[in-house]
């Protein structure tokens, strides 16, 4: 969910875009320290997204809160910090229903304690939980900046005549620069191009997408579940693709192991994708 949580970042002037800083850990008071899932280096707004670094988007966290990050500090979040991230969610597609023309949608589970270390969590997408349909109308919106209805009926016909036709609802329109979002589908082309989900899709169809990687239980096993979210052509989309692959991990006792299935699925599934339509 970085490409929405760095909006923001944006919107709330607490990033400059370009600017670099150099990744590393946050230590909040009374709270196990916080990293990226490694040191990544100097990193700005895109090659925070293409690597996903976890730091960058705690610093916005934290500057939401009108405070500089120090060691061990105490943010004090109230509930208006976690709306100005859901509220940007929302418009995304995340923690709402996307009005698809099927019946029983659910909405994602809220998370409904405020505290400081969750909404670092909330800020790297582990805090709330979203649909997979949600995840879709994500990278969509990012796609054209204009947030519309899913629905899986485009049209019904009769022989040639057209009985019924699905038109699709614009929801809303993203509330950010054009220059700010053209950073963000930037970042999301490195994200495929030389970050985290290089090589889930050939890099001639020009994409743009998103890994996303979660920790989770089955069973009371500590797991790993792994996501991607991709939309190509990036200067003309025509495709989009969203993955939930769950509990993908193994420990055999000597080390831990995780399946790239999304990367394989996203792969085979553009491939057939450009060459057939």
């Amino acid at each position: 969910v970085k490409g929405a949580t760095i909006q923001v970042g944006y919107n709330q002037n607490i990033i400059t875009p370009g600017k670099y800083i150099t990744d590393s850990c946050v230590k909040l008071y009374y709270v196990p320290q916080k990293c990226s899932f490694k040191r990544l280096g100097r990193i700005n707004d895109i090659t925070a997204l293409a690597n996903s670094s976890n730091y960058y988007q705690y610093l916005i966290a934290i500057g939401l809160t009108n405070k500089k990050y120090t060691p061990n500090m105490q943010l004090n979040v109230t509930e208006k910090e976690f709306n100005i991230y859901r509220d940007t969610l929302k418009t995304m597609g995340l923690g709402t229903k996307t009005e698809i023309d099927l019946p029983n949608e659910l909405q994602g589970i809220k998370g409904s304690v405020i505290a400081d270390d969750l909404l670092l969590n909330l800020a790297i997408g582990q805090y709330d939980t979203y649909t997979n349909i949600q995840i879709l109308n994500y990278i969509n919106t990012i796609a054209t900046g204009n947030r519309y209805s899913l629905n899986l009926v485009n049209n019904i016909k009769d022989t040639n005549d057209l009985v019924y036709e699905n038109i699709p609802k614009l929801l809303n329109t993203l509330e950010i620069s054009e220059e700010n979002l053209n950073r963000v589908k930037e970042g999301l082309h490195e994200v495929l191009k030389t970050g985290t989900g290089k090589g889930a899709v050939n890099i001639n169809y020009n994409p743009a997408g998103k890994t996303g990687t979660s920790e989770s239980f089955y069973n009371g096993i500590k797991t790993i579940s792994t996501s991607l979210a991709v939309y190509f052509p990036i200067d003309d989309p025509k495709y989009s693709i969203a993955i939930i692959a769950p509990n993908i991990s193994h420990n055999n006792g000597k080390k831990d192991y995780a399946y790239g299935i999304t990367k394989h699925i996203s792969s085979r599934f553009s491939d057939f994708l450009f060459e057939n339509y």
